[in-house]
């Protein structure tokens, strides 16, 4: 490196803006997934249910062993 003229490691940043690699969604394409309305549903009791078989099958299992 002693002939005076330096290296860089990346290009010198130009003054156009970056763009997104192709095929990359953006808010312009006709792809970008538009709001909707999220209905959220209720699971329903199975985690107690399945606590309480497990909370029994303990039982069970420590009266015969």
């Amino acid at each position: 490196m002693s002939s005076g003229q330096s290296t860089t490691a990346y290009p010198p940043p130009s003054s156009a803006p970056a763009q997104p690699p192709i095929g990359y969604p953006t808010k312009e394409s006709p792809q970008y997934p538009q709001k909707s309305v999220v209905e959220t549903k209720s699971k329903g009791d199975g985690f107690w249910k399945g606590c309480c078989a497990a909370l029994c099958c303990c039982c069970v299992l420590d009266a015969c062993f």
